[in-house]
Formats: C-alpha cells, structure tokens, sequence
C-alpha cells in the first residue's frame, strides 16, 4: 500500500483502457441503453413501493428483488455478526447508494451533510438535520440521536468522498467516532463490469443512470466486529484503530 498513491483511489475514466474491453462496451452499448430505459420505469415503481410499504423485513426483502431488477446485487458476508445493540456503523464509502443498499439489509439512518435537502433528500433515504449549523451543531445532533432509545443505528461514511474501494481507504474523520463508544465497522466492496463505478465530481443522477446502464453492479457486504473506545483513547486514536480492523478494500 506505501507504492500507491491517492491518485490510485478514484477513476477518472469512465471507459475502460483495454481495447478488447472496450470493443465488448461498444457492442453492449445498444443493450444497454434498452436496460437503462426497463429500469427507470422499474425504479419508479421501486420508489413507490418503499414509500407505500411499512418499515420491515418484508419491505426489505420486496425492494431487494426489484433492485436486482435494476441491476443492483446486494451479497452479504457474516451477517449473524451483527449486532444488534450497536447505534452507529461505520462504512467505507464506494458508490452514491451505499447508504441504500445497507437499508436493504437492516435498518438505519444516514444523515445528509451536505446537498440537496426536502424532497430529493428524503426520496435518496437521507435523513435530514433541521437544526443543524455546523459540524459541532449537527456532532450535537446526532450524539443526542444515539443515545435515544429505540431509534434505528446511524450509518456514517468517515471517508466523506467516494473512491474505487481498491486501492485503500481515505483518512477517516475523527467526528462520527465521537458520536459513541461502541460501533460496528461495515466493510463494502463494488464490483462491476465495463464501467468504472464513480467518477469524481460527476452527479447522483449521473451515477444512477450508469448504473441502470451496466449490466450489474455487486455489492459485497461484510460486518466486521464491533471495536469499542478504550478508556483515556482519543477520538482519533479511536478512528485509527476503527479503519485498522480490518482492510475493507480487500476483495
């Protein structure tokens, strides 16, 4: 990993480099621009499903066949080593979705730091902070948050930026560990063929049409084991012993 740089950890090609590669997009091309146009009618119906249904395991098994649908594979690794006491998972962060592909596996919150707000922010299942000016009033928010009985565990992105999940991760930031003493790491790996996963800078909307386009994007997902915060620990030692778990790039 010290041979590598940060430059390692995006893709700013859309397109693969490989001419026999990039012969096999050409001829998919047409298919694909047919599943694009099936699947934004089926996402339609998707959205209204998961608005008109019920949080549950019912609700959550029905959006994951009709994602699959959309191209949108979800394989879980150790999923009885949840746990279920945890109020905050911490997830590397590779695509514009992976807050939505968790939901699909157990229920929980992501709140929208930045971007869009309203509707677009409650139809993408962000959750939005009203009262929140500043990383220390939304920090404010969201420990009062987690020490709320009965609410559903908070899913953070510490990496604050999405890469190509291959190459390492971003440095974490220290706040979302300041939210508890116990979290549970979630380790994410995306694979799919043809097409980079992300670009930077590119938009949600674009990344939606992309992945409605390739033939399928899967998500790996793993539960890593819960790490608690050690007595006289910092915050950032904290966050450093979190991202030292495990390596959630590896595939």
């Amino acid at each position: 990993m010290e041979n590598r740089g940060i430059e390692d950890m995006f893709d700013f090609r859309r397109f693969p480099k490989d001419a026999a590669v990039l012969l096999l997009l050409l001829i998919y091309f047409p298919v694909g621009i047919c599943l694009m146009l099936i699947r934004i009618f089926v996402g339609v119906h998707v959205f209204l499903v998961s608005c008109a249904l019920p949080e549950s395991f019912i609700r959550r098994f029905i959006v994951r066949i009709m994602c699959s649908v959309l191209g949108m594979h979800v394989r879980t690794k150790n999923p009885r080593s949840r746990d279920k006491n945890t109020k905050l998972y911490i997830c590397n962060h590779v695509t514009e979705f992976d807050h939505n592909i968790i939901n699909l596996l157990t229920p929980c919150h992501t709140p929208q730091l930045e971007g869009s707000t309203g509707f677009v922010c409650w139809a993408r299942g962000f959750m939005e902070i009203r009262s929140a000016s500043g990383q220390g009033a939304i920090g404010d928010t969201l420990q009062r948050y987690c020490s709320t009985e009965g609410t559903p565990p908070l899913l953070l992105f510490p990496e604050e930026e999405t890469t190509n999940g291959r190459a390492g991760l971003l440095k974490f930031s220290s706040w979302p560990f300041s939210l508890t003493d116990s979290i549970q790491p979630v380790a994410l790996r995306v694979t799919r063929p043809l097409i980079a996963l992300s670009t930077p800078d590119s938009s949600w909307m674009k990344e939606l049409l992309w992945t409605f386009f390739a033939p399928c994007t899967v998500y790996h997902v793993s539960w890593l084991p819960t790490v608690s915060r050690q007595d006289g620990e910092s915050i950032q030692e904290f966050a450093n012993k979190v991202q030292e778990v495990k390596p959630m790039f590896a595939g």
